[in-house]
């Protein structure tokens, strides 16, 4: 449920993302999305194609609480080619898990005493920086084309943090775009431990075409127009505008020019 302050804040983070003067979308080539998302061991739903006297799998568990899970952290940008280089880059920065591995206290079935144990690491603010600090930014400054005045510093990344709206993850390319999609190619691989299930959402997101992450930012500018038309709101379809057509035709925009509802909201120039 939006609040009216939800959706002023909507509107004002679409608007952020407009030309004033050209009336087009933000291409977005100098911004990193970064957002979690929990995955799990095992599913919490599951179809299956029986015989008539074939039994019933039983999943014997109190709570879906109790399938283990892990937290996993998704750093993206657009792709694009990188004039420095001369390569194409693919916009995935990186995959990283809130888990720590420590020596099982006691001996079990499966292994023994002081064999390395995932365990799960609580998301806080202290464990979240460690992971931008350690991980994410060193990522950024290696993979991320640099060749764009003012991205890249001789002491490092310019970098300047910025938080979507809340209660709208409908503006953030991982949430519209990305993470369903892993979701879909890791539930189709065969995990048993954390480590596992860890590495097959690294494994899906490398396998992630490059033209579904782009396609994504241009969904995310869609969803910005239809914000600000809808007053702010989220009950707006997400629309379609055969973007694996116009890519196959060589039509397909970098940025989409926007509503006349949504420029009624811009400044005047």
């Amino acid at each position: 449920m939006l609040t009216e302050e939800n959706k002023m804040k909507r509107i004002s983070f679409s608007l952020d993302h407009v030309d004033p003067m050209t009336h087009l979308f933000d291409d977005m080539e100098d911004v990193v999305h970064v957002d979690e998302k929990l995955f799990y061991l095992s599913k919490v739903k599951r179809r299956c194609v029986l015989l008539p006297d074939e039994p019933k799998p039983v999943i014997r568990l109190k709570s879906k609480r109790h399938i283990p899970k892990v937290m996993v952290l998704a750093v993206v940008a657009r792709p694009r080619h990188d004039p420095v280089t001369g390569g194409f880059f693919d916009g995935k920065l990186g995959t990283w898990a809130f888990l720590k591995h420590k020596p099982a206290k006691r001996s079990s079935c499966n292994r023994p005493a002081g064999t390395m144990v995932p365990y799960p690491v609580t998301v806080n603010k202290t464990s979240y920086r460690e992971m931008l600090t350690e991980l994410v930014l060193p990522s950024i400054r290696a993979k991320f084309p640099g060749a764009a005045s003012g991205r890249l510093e001789a002491s490092g990344c310019n970098v300047k943090l910025r938080f979507q709206p809340p209660n709208s993850p409908d503006m953030n390319v991982l949430d519209l775009a990305v993470f369903n999609a892993l979701q879909a190619r890791q539930q189709r691989m065969t995990a048993h431990t954390l480590d596992e299930l860890v590495e097959n959402v690294k494994v899906a997101f490398d396998e992630l075409p490059p033209a579904s992450l782009d396609a994504g930012f241009l969904t995310l500018q869609c969803v910005m127009d239809d914000c600000v038309a809808a007053g702010g709101d989220n009950t707006f379809k997400i629309r379609h505008m055969s973007k694996s057509k116009l890519a196959r035709e060589g039509r397909l925009p970098r940025s989409i020019k926007c509503s006349d509802t949504t420029v009624s909201f811009l400044p005047a120039p």
